[in-house]
């Protein structure tokens, strides 16, 4: 997990909060240090090395999340074998949706 960028690591744990993958949850502001980042990263991953593909091993098996690869060459993720542009996926808008009826007074 060293070799991957801070920006990267942060656009990654982002993603991971507004999914609610990780819990507790990973404070991910740009006043942290990377070793800090990793050290969280690594409560509740470990990391499996095959070529230039570095993969995510869930610590908790319970955990229902995709398969998460890094591409340490194309320097990208990918989320169960798809590329996913997580720089931009990971500033969108956070879509809010009802479901029903809502009364909202103030």
């Amino acid at each position: 997990m060293q070799r991957i960028s801070k920006p990267d690591l942060v656009d990654f744990l982002r993603i991971s909060d507004h999914r609610r993958w990780l819990c507790p949850r990973i404070r991910y502001a740009s006043i942290r240090s990377k070793p800090e980042l990793l050290a969280d990263l690594r409560r509740h991953f470990g990391e499996k090395l095959v070529g230039h593909v570095l993969t995510f091993v869930p610590r908790n098996p319970r955990l229902r999340l995709p398969e998460i690869r890094y591409d340490l060459k194309k320097k990208e993720f990918l989320f169960d074998g798809k590329f996913v542009d997580v720089p931009k996926r990971s500033r969108e808008k956070v879509r809010v949706s009802f479901r029903g009826p809502v009364t909202m007074t103030f």
